[in-house]
Parts: structure tokens; C-alpha cells; sequence
């Protein structure tokens, strides 16, 4: 990746980086089983740091900020509120502190920031003419209840045995095995979860109906990250069905949901990296989302497998991935002709 900061810009006042977006090993058919085992421990790299802070986190959650299940049996309002409570005080520190610290403070001022433009503050095309206020209302009021109704049913299911085998001991043959592997597949089932439902909205019906509100947000922020239709909420926060019907564990399930908030937020920065202090910076796949949001008809999936190269829609960020892109769109419109 590159290292310029936002002296490198055109006179649009837009930034892109030197190096062009190039998959991950987890990508590469045959498999490159060298650069996979290096991508897989490397810093930063598929574990770490993010994934692996995102797993502390759940594992906290799931810890401090969790009825027992045995409490979960029947859906009663205390610990609904409870869930419901705790999920909209994490999405105002994570949300909310991302933007305080870009935005507000301007913690790195435009260093890594991909335009200039700044957040619509009088536009149409949002709730109180207010980009940040639109997508705070979207997020805590539409978001974050969708999000923890998935969450009530996952616990609900587990704790009646209608879901997965919900103790940690005992278990069947094979059951910590089978709980590390789904943990360390979790962002890759994100990944391809997210390509799939995306694309599905972007299909003419549901694009003009639920997805354009999300699209409103060309330039975006942290909160534009779920600033989303609620049939879109449900939709992509369905990626945790994937575990309903693999996991033996809820905590596989809270950490697919967790995820889903996580990505959504450092997805939609509109900094190629985030910097902390002098030397820490960590890349949250921004730039791959962002294109989408630039140009609309690339880069419809997650950065980490990459469905887009398959399917021919990939953006690698390069300029020769814009006349890429502006010669595919030219014969899908002369094709339709």
C-alpha cells in the first residue's frame, strides 16, 4: 500500500492510492500455500490485529454483557432491553468515536482520506437535509434493532435447544475443533455473505426501493456504514443464519453478527487507513468499498474474498481499473441495444 498522504491529489481534491488493490492469498487458485501461511500470521494479516481484537471484543460481550442462557429460555423484557441496550451503547463508541476522531477532531486531518468533499450538511437527499443526522437515525433507530432482534432468536434458539448444542462442555466429538474453525471462518463467511445479498439489491426492484437510501451516501463516513432501508438491515444482517445452521456454540454466532457491525463501520471511513499515533495504522479494506460507492457497478462483495474477480466486476483501484470498468459498462449498454 501506499504511504502518500493527501498532498497527492488531483484537482477534484481526490486521492487514490500508489499501489493497486491486490487480493488476498485466500484468493489465488491453485493455492500459493507459502504466501497463505504468511498472510495468515503476518501483522498486520488475516488474524491480526483487527480480527482478533474484533474476537476480543465479542468474547467480552458474550462475558460481561450477556444473560446466561439458562436466563434466555423465555423472552422476557429485562434481558431483551439489556441486549438491545448494550448493542446501542457499543455502535455509539465504535460509530461515533470513528467520526468524532476523523471528522470532529480530525485525528490524521486528510492524510489517507479519499476526497475532499465533505459530508452533505444541506442536501435533499437526506433526513434533515444532514448527512451525519440521517445516518445516526438510520443506524441507532432501524440498525441496531434489526440487529439485535437476530440476536434475541439466536440466543432464544440456543437456549431451547433449537439451535447448535449450547454448552462448552460435554459436547459432541469433535465440538472445539469445529467452534475454532467457524471462529477463525467467520469473516470469511462476512465476505462472501455480503457479496451475495449485495448484489441481490442491486437488482433493479430492490436497488430503486431499499438500496438507493444507502447509496445517498457517495462521500461517506463512519455512520453511513449502516445508514440502510430496514429490509436491507435484514438483509445483511442475516449473514448470522450462516450460523444457525453450523454453529454449536452462540458465540460463533454473536461474533458473525459482531462482525457485520465492525465491517460496516471501518468499511465506510473514507480513509484508506486509520493512524494512531506516529507509526500504527490499520487498513480496514476501505478503499475496495469505496470504489463501489465512487462508480456503483464494481466491487460489490467484501475485500477479503474477492467474488468481484470471478464474477468480472473487480475495481483494483488503479486507473487502469476505471477505463476497465468504463469498457465493461460500454458493452453490458451496447449488448442491451
Amino acid at each position: 500500500m501506499s504511504v502518500a498522504t493527501s498532498e497527492a491529489r488531483n484537482d477534484r481534491g481526490e486521492w487514490r492510492p500508489a499501489s493497486k488493490i491486490v487480493p488476498a492469498p485466500i484468493n489465488d487458485w491453485p493455492p500459493r500455500l507459502s504466501a497463505l501461511a504468511r498472510w495468515l500470521f503476518a501483522f498486520p494479516g488475516y488474524l491480526w490485529p483487527l480480527n482478533l481484537f474484533w474476537l476480543g471484543v465479542t468474547l467480552a460481550t458474550w462475558t460481561w454483557l450477556t444473560p446466561s442462557l439458562s436466563a434466555m429460555q423465555s423472552l422476557e423484557l429485562w434481558w431483551v432491553a439489556l441486549v438491545l441496550g448494550r448493542n446501542l451503547a457499543l455502535t455509539l463508541l465504535l460509530y461515533g468515536g470513528l467520526h468524532v476522531y476523523l471528522y470532529v477532531f480530525r485525528g490524521q486531518g486528510d492524510a489517507f482520506r479519499f476526497t475532499l468533499k465533505p459530508l452533505a450538511t444541506d442536501s435533499g437527499r437526506f433526513l434533515f437535509r444532514h448527512q451525519v443526522r440521517d445516518n445516526m437515525l438510520r443506524t441507532l433507530a432501524s440498525a441496531v434493532p434489526i440487529l439485535t432482534g437476530f440476536e434475541i432468536l439466536t440466543y432464544w434458539g440456543f437456549a431451547n435447544g433449537a439451535l447448535g448444542y449450547p454448552g462448552l462442555t460435554g459436547g459432541p466429538s469433535g465440538f472445539w475443533g469445529w467452534f475454532v474453525l467457524l471462529l477463525l471462518l467467520g469473516p470469511v463467511i462476512h465476505s462472501v455473505h455480503f457479496y451475495f445479498g449485495h448484489r441481490l439489491l442491486h437488482t433493479r426492484w430492490l436497488y430503486r426501493r431499499v438500496h438507493a437510501l444507502h447509496h445517498h451516501n457517495v462521500e461517506v463516513g463512519p455512520w453511513s456504514g449502516l445508514a440502510m432501508h430496514p429490509v436491507e438491515h435484514a438483509i445483511y444482517f442475516s449473514t448470522v443464519v450462516v450460523q444457525w445452521l453450523l454453529a454449536l456454540h452462540p458465540l460463533n454466532a454473536l461474533f458473525q453478527i459482531q462482525l457485520a457491525i465492525f465491517n460496516a463501520a471501518t468499511a465506510h471511513t473514507g480513509f484508506e487507513r486509520i493512524k494512531f499515533g506516529g507509526r500504527l495504522a490499520i487498513e480496514g479494506g476501505s478503499h475496495f468499498h469505496y470504489l463501489h460507492h465512487k462508480h456503483f457497478e464494481c466491487n460489490y462483495g467484501g475485500s477479503l474474498v474477492v467474488l468481484d474477480r470471478l464474477f468480472g466486476t473487480f475495481h483494483d483501484g488503479s486507473e487502469a481499473g476505471d477505463r476497465a470498468m468504463r469498457e465493461r459498462l460500454r458493452a453490458i449498454r451496447a449488448a442491451a441495444n
